[in-house]
């Protein structure tokens, strides 16, 4: 006897939100109408997954980046345990894009990761938020967010200072050796 295959969970869809092309990166979503500051847009939703698991899948992640195929990052800690590995197709807020000045922000309220509104968003507008890249491998993200204050490289907020020193002191060294 074989087992019945579980059905695919259906995507996550909200009343808020629709998809479209983003200038940003490929796909992205966009405001389906007014959105007020404070609201829950949509639930990040994806695979639970143990600490080791992630780590295992961050290897191939690399291995994959450095085989010049997409890399994108779709994992969020969940908890001390646990992640979620938000790369699964019923997943519609992974096709939500980085911005420097992002209008919403991931939240985990109860185990739950939820994107909130940080301001009040337009219709039409994209849903952005800021990925929180630590500076570590700050040149292996490229940024294209466009905003006033971006440094050219998915960084988080506080760490951005140490993005342009490097940038400074790069240009400085190229132009000595000009």
């Amino acid at each position: 006897m074989v087992a019945a295959k579980s059905p695919q969970p259906r995507a996550v869809t909200s009343e808020w939100v629709r998809r479209g092309r983003s200038h940003i990166h490929g796909g992205g979503l966009y405001a389906r109408k007014l959105i007020p500051a404070g609201t829950r847009i949509i639930e990040y939703v994806g695979e639970r997954i143990t600490k080791a698991e992630a780590a295992r899948r961050e290897e191939r992640r690399l291995a994959q980046r450095d085989a010049g195929l997409d890399a994108c990052v779709y994992v969020f800690e969940l908890n001390q345990r646990h992640d979620i590995d938000g790369y699964v197709s019923w997943n519609t807020a992974r096709l939500i894009n980085h911005s420097c000045e992002g209008n919403s922000e991931p939240q985990n309220i109860r185990g739950r990761i939820w994107i909130i509104a940080l301001r009040d968003i337009a219709v039409g507008e994209e849903i952005t938020y800021d990925y929180g890249f630590d500076f570590k491998e700050w040149h292996k993200h490229p940024c294209r967010c466009g905003s006033r204050k971006c440094v050219g490289y998915i960084v988080i907020r506080g760490q951005r200072w140490r993005v342009r020193k490097a940038l400074r002191s790069k240009r400085k060294f190229s132009i000595r050796r000009l």
